[in-house]
């Protein structure tokens, strides 16, 4: 059994992957605002350093995978969402790359979402803002509390960012994927059903399966992806949204590469 951290252990999918990997046998090193083996705030530069910091402190120098769970939605303020959910990510998941790569079989599994697939307004161009802007820029850009996009975008940047960057980090044995969860019932997801016209949204999105998922449905999945039964699986957005994604662009996937004209 292997060292593996998990952001976002105090609740939600991120506690209920904590659970799923001890009760698999592994040591999990849990990171939250609190409540936590290591405590701290992914909005702040500072504490994203301290963070990894006192990981590898923990881990010995050695990290076998990484589950980046930790995030925040509306009705926090957009500036939180993308300090949070995309930079504060990516700051941890970089900043352990190095003992990452010294872990067996090592594996990072981010936390995407099925609203990169089924956000009327979304552009690629809100993602690649993510992905080729500065942190204070992005958070200019999503200044408006109108920008809704801000939580999409971001988990379309996560996305994208796993598919640009799995070979470079499969040659240094660490494999990249991630899950995009649909509308899962948590501590997160709860206090929208109190927002105006939230509650309505949330009840005309098609779900095949016929209710929202659980946080261990979630757990299931990361444990899969992160375990050596997936192997061979590199690169992937895993969706665990009970069917939404499919019903709604059931041609969009697999997408086949771009060439001319049949002769």
């Amino acid at each position: 059994m292997g060292t593996i951290c998990v952001t976002g252990t105090a609740s939600g999918i991120g506690a209920a992957t904590k659970a799923k990997l001890e009760a698999q046998g592994h040591r999990v090193i849990g990171v939250d605002l609190r409540n936590a083996e290591v405590c701290g705030d992914l909005s702040q530069p500072g504490d994203r350093k301290r963070i990894v910091d006192e990981v590898n402190a923990l881990c010995g120098g050695v990290l076998d995978g990484l589950v980046p769970c930790a995030g925040v939605s509306t009705p926090v303020p957009n500036e939180l969402i993308v300090r949070v959910n995309f930079y504060g990510t990516l700051a941890i998941v970089n900043g352990l790359r190095p003992v990452l790569e010294k872990g067996t079989n090592s594996a990072v599994v981010m936390i995407s979402s099925n609203s990169t697939t089924m956000t009327p307004g979304l552009s690629v161009d809100d993602a690649m803002a993510y992905l080729q802007q500065d942190e204070e820029s992005v958070v200019a850009r999503f200044s408006s509390p109108a920008a809704f996009v801000a939580y999409p975008a971001g988990k379309l940047a996560v996305a994208f960012w796993v598919r640009m960057n799995a070979a470079d980090w499969m040659k240094s044995g660490i494999r990249l994927n991630a899950v995009a969860p649909g509308v899962i019932d948590t501590g997160m997801t709860r206090p929208l059903l109190d927002m105006p016209g939230v509650k309505d949204s949330l009840d005309m999105i098609p779900i095949p399966r016929g209710r929202w998922g659980q946080p261990e449905e979630i757990a299931n999945a990361i444990a899969f992806l992160g375990s050596s039964e997936a192997s061979y699986v590199v690169g992937q957005i895993l969706f665990v949204d009970g069917g939404t994604d499919a019903l709604l662009q059931p041609t969009a996937h697999p997408h086949p590469l771009p060439g001319g004209p049949r002769t």
